[in-house]
């Protein structure tokens, strides 16, 4: 409903009262960013509306023409100041400056005295039709829409580069831009016959009061937004102090969305409510106002994080800009180049000690030989010392060659690569027992050398005499007797280990020595071992990205675990049919 001309002034009344108590809450204010010229702005409005009713009020000549400038002072310092915080808010502060403001402020000062002269009535005329405006009131508008057109552009330009921003805070900006311009239209078209422009200014001006207040986003996006460019690869947010996330590139909502579908404006306690190593390091690092920065490993992938406090245009703090970076493969490399540094380790101790053992042995026996009438037997030693070295070699270039890392896994069956295996081995009396299988991602070559050095170290280091309970129980109640093993290859499911895959092999012999890492190089108990059985083991577990472990099996034997497994969709970890049920040469073969 359109008010009538007897509560026109009524109307403005208001607006003026509304445009006072708005004022004095941004004044509360002031300090933030685009908050004074917005101030500004309002007063210019509370200006205007205030001149208005009192133009319906009085009717004194004097006052009139007095009452006349002061509007288009409001108008034209209103138009100014929505002009200088659309500068300041979008980031381009640089052409606030003295001169730009002097040039402004030219039209304001101008069109007030015409307005209140009114030379030759070129300005407006009353006429018994009413007001007629003049040349110069148009050119007046005119000028005052290209301001507005300029207004709206900036602001339209900035939520495109923004599309991350809080949605009510862009509804506030694009809203208020429109309510100025229709305010003024239905104006000028003569759909209202009076002037409800400076109300329009005043929903303006509170819609971009709740932009600075509620939303806190022209404390951040105007200084950050330089900086985040969506087309770098690195993910890069913009937090502000009260850690809210304002803003992020199309890699860091991609990053975050693991947490949340739609992070903008959330806080980071939020987001990271179900991670708190993530919360507890984004806190050690915004703890003091300072650069800062390190590694986070997150699921198996390695982070390098940076934060760096953002500052305004009157250098108080206001936030963060965080930069994350993926370093998974960089970390990648660092192992990779630390495990060749540990193999040439290896050659050099190798080269050093095991093969100069040999070596100094063989030489000894050739002097012998050449003093001796028979060089028979010490030939026969230098024999066994070539053996030896030949021995060594191979298993330091497997150690070599296996423990590079796997990167073109493939599904096979641990039930056949055992049994594969088994067939390659001098395993003597022993059987092996294919307890379970399953499908994993794996190099079948290398997986079958793993299982090759286990079953030669069963067989081995394994025991005729029963030294544990269990043992002792097999053979005195018939079971099994203590010239024979037995190992067993069978999957580790996720509920048999803390919900790791995987798969065993164990054996019912003597079991693990007390303490000793049987894992470590060069360690074995057998005289004529290299001791890089059980490293090579480890090598080709680690290169699969799998956990070794050692521990005794429950007949009292070794039992080896790899756990950390990958199976297949189509893994198989169903228990093996029993030796009943299957050929002899698939579930227990034994070697001749």
């Amino acid at each position: 409903m359109v008010p009538s001309v007897d509560s026109i002034w009524f109307v403005y009344v208001v607006s003026t009262l509304f445009g006072l108590l708005l004022a004095a809450l941004l004044w509360k204010h002031r300090h933030r960013t685009g908050a004074i010229p917005l101030l500004g702005n309002v007063l210019s409005g509370t200006l205007w509306s205030a001149s208005l009713a009192g133009l319906e009020l009085v009717d004194r000549p004097s006052l009139v023409s007095l009452l006349n400038g002061a509007v288009f002072l409001g108008v034209g310092l209103a138009t100014l100041t929505l002009l200088v915080f659309t500068l300041t808010y979008t980031g381009r502060e640089r052409y606030v400056t003295r001169r730009t403001l002097a040039a402004l402020s030219i039209q304001p000062a101008l069109i007030t005295v015409l307005a209140a002269v009114n030379p030759a009535g070129l300005f407006f005329e009353t006429t018994e039709a009413g007001v007629e405006t003049g040349v110069l009131f148009w050119i007046h508008l005119g000028y005052s829409y290209l301001m507005l057109a300029l207004v709206t552009a900036m602001i339209v330009g900035f939520l495109f580069r923004t599309r991350s921003l809080y949605r009510g805070q862009s509804a506030a900006l694009l809203v208020g831009t429109l309510v100025a311009w229709v305010a003024n239209g239905v104006f000028v078209v003569g759909y209202v016959d009076f002037d409800t422009s400076p109300i329009g200014f005043v929903v303006t001006s509170v819609l971009y009061t709740v932009a600075i207040l509620r939303y806190r986003l022209t404390d951040i996006v105007p200084v950050a937004r330089d900086r985040v460019v969506d087309t770098v690869s690195d993910a890069i947010f913009v937090i502000d102090e009260r850690d809210r996330v304002i803003d992020a590139n199309p890699v860091g909502r991609s990053l975050l969305s693991a947490y949340d579908a739609s992070p903008i404006g959330k806080s980071i306690g939020s987001l990271f409510a179900d991670a708190p190593k993530l919360l507890e390091s984004y806190r050690d690092l915004t703890a003091t106002v300072e650069s800062d920065g390190r590694e986070l490993e997150v699921d198996g992938t390695y982070y390098d994080v940076s934060v760096t406090p953002i500052d305004d245009d009157r250098d108080r703090y206001i936030g963060w800009l965080v930069i994350v970076r993926d370093i998974t493969e960089r970390k990648r490399n660092e192992v990779r180049l630390r495990r060749q540094n540990e193999r040439l380790e290896r050659f050099a101790d190798v080269v050093s000690h095991d093969l100069r053992n040999p070596l100094n042995v063989a030489d000894g026996y050739l002097d012998l030989a050449r003093e001796g009438d028979d060089p028979e037997p010490y030939l026969d030693e230098v024999d066994e010392s070539l053996d030896r070295m030949e021995a060594i070699i191979e298993d330091v270039l497997a150690l070599a060659r296996h423990g590079a890392d796997v990167t073109d896994p493939e599904p096979v069956s641990i039930a056949d690569l055992a049994e594969t295996a088994w067939e390659t081995v001098d395993t003597g009396g022993a059987t092996l027992r294919v307890a379970s299988d399953a499908t994993v991602l794996a190099d079948g070559d290398r997986v079958t050398r793993l299982f090759e050095n286990l079953f030669r170290n069963a067989v081995e280091h394994g025991s005729t005499t029963p030294t544990s309970n269990a043992q002792q129980d097999a053979v005195e109640h018939g079971s099994t007797s203590p010239d024979s093993l037995t190992v067993e290859v069978g999957a580790i499911d996720a509920t048999e280990d803390d919900g790791e895959t995987g798969f065993y092999v164990a054996d019912d012999g003597r079991g693990l020595p007390d303490g000793a890492d049987v894992f470590e190089d060069g360690y074995t108990t057998n005289a004529d071992g290299t001791g890089f059985g059980l490293s090579i083991v480890r090598g080709i577990a680690a290169a699969h990205g799998w956990t070794a472990t050692a521990t005794e099996s429950e007949a009292g034997g070794a039992r080896f675990e790899f756990t950390g497994v990958e199976a297949t969709p189509d893994a198989d970890n169903e228990a093996a049919p029993s030796a009943s049920d299957r050929p002899e040469s698939a579930t227990d073969a034994t070697s001749s």
